[in-house]
């Protein structure tokens, strides 16, 4: 069997784990541990032990200090808490805790058929970059009470991973979608034998079990794959507006391939995927793992400096 057979194999399975699972709203946690795993391997001993002591005061903890006694598979102990903390703004969501901020987590780019001429998201929205000027500057102000600093930093792993998924950054305008598909949450696909939404299929690249010791060994491998000195965005784009922007132009020629991908409004009328989608999206969300990891390591390292 060859290896681009294999990994369809792999990726098909992924999206009936998906279909049957709630409808994911960013990477799957897995992908977010997989991002705070590869940004974790790159901070200095000091910065990690800040982290480390950060989260101590984290409304969630003691859950978390309870759960890793049969959760780690051998990490230690600060390891995992970075790894759940990069997950819980998904896990908090839409409950209407004093930590949830359901709109942080992507921001709209238009991408209007057929040209797709570039326009800016809508002004002075509660979008993701708000969420990460907010987060830091909880982060780094010293008198920001000890749980709040320790949700903002949950926030700031999390919200770093989520604007490398292209679809957190772009929604698509077309005759099927006059309002705008949410970020491929109306764009129905079928990929293997069940309809789900195309945001889906993406949040689900880095992998959709819960699973830390796996996640920890792919942010090896993947990063082993894509290092600093191979990626020429780290230097040339240097704010997370930017990220957005590229993630937008990823979206438009990864995700919808131009209006090449044929949407299905309804799952009943899902279409498939074009042969090659499976896997060079798998490349994409991959890469983008990487730019995430190291870009998140930069931002502790500025923000606990």
């Amino acid at each position: 069997m060859s290896r681009f057979s294999c990994l369809f194999r792999l990726l098909t399975a992924a999206s009936l784990l998906l279909a049957t699972a709630p409808s994911l709203q960013a990477w799957s946690a897995n992908g977010h541990m997989v991002i705070a795993a590869a940004a974790w391997r790159e901070l200095s001993p000091a910065v990690q032990r800040h982290v480390s002591e950060i989260l101590k005061a984290h409304p969630d903890y003691r859950d978390w200090q309870r759960d890793f006694a049969r959760d780690s598979q051998g990490l230690d102990l600060a390891l995992y808490l970075v790894l759940r903390a990069s997950a819980w703004p998904d896990e908090i969501r839409r409950q209407g805790g004093a930590y949830d901020h359901p709109r942080w987590h992507y921001i709209n780019h238009p991408l209007r058929a057929p040209r797709f001429r570039r326009e800016s998201a809508s002004p002075g929205g509660d979008d993701i970059l708000t969420g990460i000027a907010e987060s830091e500057k909880a982060l780094t102000d010293r008198r920001t009470a000890p749980a709040a600093r320790a949700a903002a930093l949950a926030w700031l792993i999390h919200l770093t991973g989520d604007l490398h998924q292209p679809l957190h950054c772009a929604s698509l305008f077309s005759p099927e979608f006059p309002a705008g598909d949410e970020g491929g949450n109306r764009f129905w696909i079928k990929p293997a034998d069940r309809a789900i939404p195309l945001h889906s299929f993406w949040d689900g690249l880095l992998g959709t079990r819960h699973d830390p010791r796996a996640a920890v060994n792919e942010a090896i491998r993947i990063s082993s794959e894509h290092p600093r000195r191979s990626l020429a965005e780290l230097k040339r784009e240097t704010t997370p507006g930017q990220w957005s922007v590229a993630g937008r132009a990823l979206a438009l020629d990864e995700a919808y391939r131009h209006s090449k991908l044929k949407p299905g409004t309804t799952p009943e009328n899902a279409r498939p995927l074009l042969p090659d989608y499976p896997a060079k999206a798998k490349i994409v969300a991959e890469r983008q793992a990487a730019l995430a990891g190291h870009r998140l390591a930069d931002e502790l390292a500025h923000c606990l400096k």
